[in-house]
């Protein structure tokens, strides 16, 4: 299938609502896509965004003993594992404190709150991890599944998992979880309840968000210059190719014309998806093309959503400029409700007939037998 591109709903908004090329014409334009898009992929969590994910826990280090001053811990007779400054928390004393940095081979240093009460020396301890960084695109999963089980904890809370945390910190599975915003990135983490006591896998299902629209093929560092290609290599002669520009879609025209959608007059002769930038000058693709040098071409971000949301993309783009613009927008929300409807309603990738109504759960359980359906 073709690739929907932000050039194409640019163009398509050109088009239906009489505009130019012109950047000014454009500013509003490419507005009302970026706000569809964000809008129209985080209204639900659509089948399309399901994807699998895993966190790989560590095994916690025990080795020689501790001192402890202020917020420094001095390890005797060990070396800190490089994961020590990663959502790790040092147990000693009955008391918890959370690394803040790892400053060397046997220093580390603690959260200036969460920190030991006072001074140690030659303590046992245990060095353990429990917040595990998720993938940058997670907006929200389901409950996680270890390697032995479905799993027998539960979701909480942060500050049910911080109060479980406070009087209980025992180890090992099952471990209750929650969500947290990742205290070494801007992004979020899993944190265990019952710390991991070997090297494990936790998978879980979870959301995605979408691929950010950053080149329309508008712009003269996506259109600049010619190219020519050799199987996936393609070669560019005055382009200005980066590597934002990586998972983006390359459209290639001809020698006279820059490539349009597949709708108008210069249609775009093949596409492909950048898989590679390796100069300003060079890139690579993921399927194979050959085109001669002086070629004209594009790049474009696709617009990441399936098939059966096409037409709702361009309907809800179609709302928000006539919302920015002041034209009627209630006519086009109509419209926009009508293809959103009809997107819902094709958002089934599995059928709901036939399936079974019991099922095993390998922590122990069965659900209960149901009668056959229709009896």
């Amino acid at each position: 299938m073709p690739y929907l591109t932000y050039f194409d709903v640019v163009e398509h908004l050109i088009t239906s609502s009489f505009g130019g090329p012109q950047d000014a014409e454009q500013r509003d334009i490419r507005t009302a896509v970026q706000r569809a898009y964000q809008e129209l992929t985080t209204m639900r969590d659509w089948s399309y965004y399901h994807v699998h994910g895993r966190v790989i826990t560590q095994t916690p280090y025990t080795a020689g003993t501790i001192s402890v001053a202020n917020t420094t811990v001095e390890l005797t007779d060990g070396t800190w594992p490089a994961w020590a400054a990663s959502g790790a928390y040092i147990k000693a004393d009955n008391q918890i404190a959370r690394v803040a940095s790892r400053t060397s081979n046997t220093i580390l240093q603690t959260d200036s709150a969460i920190r030991f009460k006072g001074a140690l020396t030659g303590q046992p301890y245990a060095l353990y991890r429990t917040v595990y960084p998720l993938p940058s695109d997670f907006r929200n999963l389901d409950q996680p599944s270890d390697e032995y089980h479905w799993w027998s904890g539960l979701y909480l809370t942060p500050d049910e998992a911080m109060k479980l945390e406070r009087v209980s910190n025992s180890s090992g599975e099952p471990y209750h979880w929650t969500i947290i915003k990742d205290p070494d990135s801007s992004g979020w983490a899993l944190k265990l309840i019952g710390y991991p006591t070997r090297q494990e896998t936790i998978d879980f299902t979870y959301r995605r968000t979408a691929r950010q629209l950053r080149y329309s093929g508008h712009e003269s560092a996506s259109r600049q210059g010619t190219i020519s290609g050799s199987g996936t290599s393609v070669s560019g002669s005055g382009t200005a190719f980066n590597p934002a520009m990586i998972g983006a879609v390359l459209r290639v025209g001809d020698t006279s014309s820059t490539p349009g959608p597949i709708a108008s007059i210069t249609p775009y002769v093949m596409e492909a998806k950048v898989s590679a930038v390796s100069s300003a000058s060079s890139l690579t693709t993921d399927t194979f093309g050959t085109f001669a040098g002086s070629t004209k071409y594009l790049v474009t971000d696709p617009i990441d959503i399936p098939d059966h949301m096409h037409n709702c993309m361009y309907s809800a783009a179609e709302y928000w400029l006539a919302r920015i613009r002041n034209n009627k927008p209630d006519a086009a929300f109509a419209m926009y409700q009508r293809d959103l409807r009809l997107a819902m309603e094709q958002d089934q990738l599995a059928p709901l007939s036939g399936r079974s109504q019991a099922i095993w759960h390998d922590g122990g359980w069965k659900s209960p037998l149901r009668p056959d359906q229709g009896t």
